[in-house]
């Protein structure tokens, strides 16, 4: 089966009219050589002695089969006059007759079954006429005889359309699957870039506000105050070294597989969890942001990818209340209930009399609210939600903020 697979594939990379034209060729000079020396056995049959005008409709019907993958109707119709002529000066087809059966081929293998039928019909109409002078026996034997004949065309040619047609669908679902398989490719390229974007963001984001805030301290107190600037340059150092074992915590994950050696013997910490929320919301409040933290409900282990996601959506809140609302006192609220886990993050609003009361310069706690932000925080917040069916809302709450995330547990 391999073989003839193989030996077909120098045969599909030839150009179907060059195909045609040597089939064309092969099939007149068939007929002509037939025609000039006929097989004794039909020398008593002969008709007219072939001459110039035979080999000349021979020739012509040659040439009109060239075409006749393009113009199979007209092909069928101008090799049924010339047959037609060619019998009426009163010459026997013999292998002439190839040439029609091969356009009779054609249409019921590239039309429709009406239009083959109709094709069965003249051609058998004209191969009967000849078969009547030619064959030898009784005439019911010769109308049976030439009926096969053509019926047997009929059905190869039926065959091949079919086939065709099953390659044609079979060709175009193919091509489906492959634009299908590209979309999935596509879209899980992009959902994992919006992922790696999500995490960089949440990662970035709060460490450098929290770095430019604690900077600003320090800058300002140094020479007044040494133990804060020192407390505020410890707070840089690990915010700092914790935001880089993220970064290669993150970068990690997109090695490829034949790193699993190299990843193995990183020592990075695993993602962050609920655990690390105190030291989360401690930190947020020596940059000048009160914060308070309360848990209610029985607390109970929770998967590592909602515990993330808890923490992510905390600590994208309380970099929001350090970037846009500067001097604010926040309230991070983290309850479990029997089927969900809930955390809600409230904060005051901007107030300059708790800038001043806090004794940390305004300049300073601002230095993270000089960019506007890219409006992607409460975007990431919900798509992280939404990957594990929770729900996420958030809005202004009289001069404060409100964000409320619900995981199902």
């Amino acid at each position: 089966m391999l073989r003839m697979h193989d030996a077909a594939k120098p045969l599909a990379s030839i150009p179907p009219l060059v195909l045609d034209l040597a089939i064309a060729a092969g099939v007149t000079w068939l007929a002509v050589a037939a025609a000039v020396r006929p097989h004794a056995s039909l020398v008593a049959h002969a008709g007219r002695h072939i001459d110039a005008l035979a080999v000349i409709l021979i020739v012509a019907m040659g040439v009109a089969l060239v075409l006749r993958r393009r113009f199979p109707l007209s092909v069928l119709g101008i090799s049924a006059v010339l047959v037609a002529g060619y019998e009426a000066y009163g010459y026997r087809l013999g292998l002439a007759q190839a040439g029609l059966l091969l356009a009779m081929f054609t249409v019921g293998a590239l039309r429709g079954r009406p239009w083959a039928a109709l094709a069965a019909g003249v051609t058998y109409a004209e191969l009967l006429f000849d078969h009547l002078y030619s064959w030898s026996g009784s005439g019911t034997w010769i109308y049976i005889g030439t009926a096969m004949w053509v019926g047997a065309v009929a059905i190869i040619a039926d065959g091949a359309r079919r086939l065709a047609d099953s390659r044609a669908l079979m060709t175009a679902y193919k091509e489906q699957e492959q634009r299908k398989h590209r979309d999935r490719e596509q879209r899980a390229v992009l959902l994992e870039r919006i992922r790696i974007a999500r995490e960089l963001h949440d990662v970035t984001a709060h460490h450098l506000s929290v770095i430019a805030v604690q900077a600003g301290v320090a800058r300002f107190v140094l020479d007044k105050e040494p133990d804060t600037a020192d407390q505020a340059l410890r707070a840089i150092s690990e915010v700092g070294s914790e935001g880089l074992a993220e970064l290669r915590r993150l970068i990690s994950l997109l090695r490829p597989d034949d790193d699993e050696g190299a990843r193995a013997q990183t020592s990075d910490p695993p993602a962050p969890g609920i655990a690390q929320l105190p030291v989360l919301i401690e930190r947020v409040g020596l940059s000048g942001t009160p914060s308070r933290y309360t848990v209610a409900g029985r607390q109970r282990s929770l998967p590592a990818g909602k515990q993330l996601c808890v923490y992510r959506v905390v600590q994208e809140s309380l970099t929001n209340v350090l970037k846009h609302a500067p001097g604010s006192s926040v309230e991070v609220r983290l309850e479990y209930d029997v089927d969900s886990v809930r955390v809600t993050i409230n904060d005051t609003g901007t107030h300059p009399v708790s800038i001043r009361r806090a004794g940390i310069p305004a300049a300073a706690i601002t230095q993270a609210a000089r960019h506007s932000g890219s409006g992607v925080g409460l975007t990431g917040m919900r798509e992280r939600a939404e990957l594990l069916g929770g729900t996420l809302t958030a809005g202004a709450t009289g001069g404060g903020f409100r964000v409320e995330l619900r995981v199902p547990v």
